[in-house]
């Protein structure tokens, strides 16, 4: 099993809720070495996060006396996914604090409900459909898109797999003109992860780019048809 041990201790992690977003982030964490409590109501969620956690209850996440039979009070983070419930969410957030859970992960359908959860305790909310909606969305202007993190309602980071028409050429051609308004910031090469590459690094087929501009460049970037400088013979 991976090690993801990052001062001496494995992490323990408390998943509350395993809808689709819960039982991924249980069964991802899992895999990366962390100890991980899952809780949810229903008998079948149980049932399949038991081969892929360290403890599977079946339970009421706004169970106080569950919560601490079950030791969550000993965990690092707690993680509460049952973003549908909006009463549920907020209960089970607001104990998690009560019982010194250092850090809170909190799932929100809407920005409303997610300042919600911030004034319980909370220490970071994520929207999950509202971030794939966001993705989406940015996707349909550059269809090679695979992720992207907003910065700005017009610009933020994306990575694409190179498009055909980049491949061969070296950042300087594919950026030409651009350099003061998009930056390369990342290749990842199979499993090689190149930081910061060099202006004269050749893209090749299958590198996944992570760039960061204005999506109107990104969408230049990804479209444009660079020409190699020609080569001279004497």
């Amino acid at each position: 099993m991976p090690d993801s041990r990052r001062n001496g201790s494995l992490e323990r992690v408390t998943v509350i809720g395993l809808g689709r977003f819960g039982s991924s982030v249980a069964r991802t964490l899992h895999e990366l070495g962390y100890e991980v409590t899952a809780i949810d109501l229903r008998e079948k969620n149980i049932q399949a996060a038991a081969d892929y956690v360290t403890l599977a209850a079946q339970g009421d996440g706004t169970d106080q006396e569950l919560l601490e039979q079950l030791n969550v009070d000993k965990s690092d983070v707690a993680v509460v996914a049952q973003g549908e419930n909006l009463e549920a969410s907020v209960l089970s957030t607001l104990l998690l604090k009560k019982l010194q859970v250092p850090w809170v992960i909190s799932k929100a359908k809407t920005v409303l409900h997610g300042e919600l959860l911030q004034k319980v305790g909370a220490n970071c909310v994520v929207f999950p459909e509202l971030d794939a909606g966001i993705r989406l969305a940015h996707s349909l202007g550059v269809r090679h898109i695979s992720d992207y993190i907003t910065l700005s309602p017009s610009a933020g980071i994306a990575k694409i797999e190179a498009p055909a028409n980049l491949v061969g050429h070296t950042i300087e051609e594919c950026t030409r003109g651009q350099q003061a308004k998009m930056n390369v910031l990342l290749i990842k090469r199979g499993n090689q992860l190149i930081t910061v590459p060099h202006y004269q690094e050749v893209i090749k087929a299958h590198d996944q780019l992570v760039i960061v501009g204005a999506d109107a460049d990104i969408e230049t970037f990804v479209e444009r048809n660079p020409v190699s400088p020609v080569t001279k013979t004497h």
